[in-house]
């Protein structure tokens, strides 16, 4: 009993997942209409099951705390230390360029494509008459994404890299 409750615990989300599939198929095939009542009871229970889980984590994390005479202000920056040192290993002309380059710049595109409509009222009607005016507006737009990502990924690095210093440097 004791390792099937220990299996039910360690599995409940492949446990739910498979049950909505199940509920889902039933109430397809047969128009009963217990999908979205069988999935509301078990997000409930993964839910509640998860709050205690976070109750129980958190007053543990504050007792370790306490013990080893550390604060979450301490966590935080172990925490990014950790981080950061993996990070920084690979320099930060790879880093700004594959993550504010690429991801971030992905991501600016999509903004500076939203602030170009509502700044340049027509845009949509030039977009929309030749295809050619979109691919060229979708490259202008990503290559901006990319230069502004990339610059702002290498101020990002600056202030981690102070940031790291600070708090590994003895002297500093």
């Amino acid at each position: 009993m004791k390792n099937a409750l220990a299996f039910i615990k360690k599995h409940r989300f492949d446990i739910i997942v498979s049950c909505s599939v199940i509920a889902f198929l039933f109430d397809i095939y047969l128009d009963k209409h217990t999908f979205s009542l069988t999935i509301i009871a078990f997000y409930i229970l993964g839910y509640a099951a998860d709050s205690e889980k976070s109750k129980t984590n958190i007053a543990e994390r504050k007792r370790l705390l306490t013990a080893k005479g550390l604060t979450p202000e301490d966590l935080k920056n172990i925490r990014f230390v950790k981080d950061w040192d993996g990070a920084r290993k690979k320099g930060p002309v790879k880093f700004s360029l594959i993550y504010g380059g690429i991801f971030f710049g992905f991501a600016m595109c999509g903004i500076i494509s939203i602030a170009c409509v509502f700044i340049k009222k027509d845009l949509l009607q030039y977009l929309a008459a030749d295809p050619s005016n979109m691919v060229s507006f979708i490259g202008y737009t990503y290559i901006a994404g990319i230069i502004s990502g990339t610059i702002i990924y290498r101020l990002i690095w600056t202030y981690k890299e102070q940031k790291f210093i600070s708090l590994t440097d003895p002297l500093h």
